[in-house]
């Protein structure tokens, strides 16, 4: 098993409130990791400490046998960790476009001075990397709307938007926090595909979601919590039928 990120009794709390308690979990490479839990269970807080918007107050994690416990989100960024947020989170003054481009500045070439000066070298480095942004447009079906603002676009454009903007990290992890949150039925299809495709190509993910027939179809390895908690794991079929998470879900003995 090659795995590519672990946490080790990872806790966060803010102040006397524990908002996760001793997580310990595996990403192995190039599978899909799903998250599930009820409302309030600590999942995004755990992204938001794995990916270093949040500290974590005890425990450890390591991304590629590295320790990255205490790195900043850029740095974690720059390791190859990409995510998106449960409430998208767009560069609005920006373009479509723009937005993408935010995510490549640390992979241009050129330096200050071909920077300052507009040089040839500069103008190569700007336009390949435009090139590879509208690549990643195209495949999401945004290149028509590469020079307009995200405020223009439907909900399901936007949340993917942001999923093609942590694409362009070429992250080796993506952290993918609800993804389907608050479609209509069609965009939830079209981002279902995206989640397919992207398996199929063996980009590691780490995807929270509610709906378990996304959570059916997309993840290899499933992680429940509750108050914090890993109360189960396992494939799908037997997360699902576990009576303590029924009981986390439901309060009862009916199947998820």
């Amino acid at each position: 098993m090659n795995i590519l990120l672990e946490t080790k009794d990872l806790t966060k709390r803010f102040g006397g409130i524990i908002a996760n308690r001793d997580i310990s979990l595996t990403i192995e490479a190039g599978k899909t990791t799903g998250l599930i839990g009820p409302n309030g269970s600590g999942k995004t807080t755990f992204i938001n400490q794995v990916s270093g918007v949040l500290p974590s107050t005890a425990g450890k994690t390591y991304f590629q046998g590295n320790d990255i416990t205490t790195l900043s989100a850029n740095r974690i960024a720059r390791l190859g960790i990409g995510r998106t947020f449960q409430k998208i989170q767009l560069f609005e003054r920006l373009s479509v476009i723009e937005n993408v481009l935010v995510a490549r500045r640390h992979f241009y070439k050129a330096n200050v001075v071909d920077i300052v000066l507009n040089t040839r070298r500069n103008r190569r480095e700007e336009q390949a990397q435009r090139d590879y942004a509208m690549t990643l447009l195209k495949r999401f079906g945004l290149e028509s709307e590469a020079s307009n603002q995200p405020s223009a676009l439907p909900y399901g454009k936007r949340r993917a938007l942001e999923i093609a903007r942590a694409l362009a990290l070429e992250p080796k992890l993506i952290l993918l926090d609800e993804p389907a949150a608050g479609m209509a039925i069609e965009e939830y299809s079209g981002i279902l595909s995206i989640m397919e495709q992207l398996k199929e190509e063996g980009i590691t993910m780490l995807l929270v979601e509610h709906t378990m027939e996304f959570i059916r179809r997309v993840v290899d390895w499933v992680y429940v919590l509750n108050f914090g908690e890993v109360i189960s794991q396992g494939g799908f079929r037997d997360v699902e039928k576990d009576d303590a998470v029924i009981k986390a879900y439901l309060g009862g003995d009916e199947a998820l």
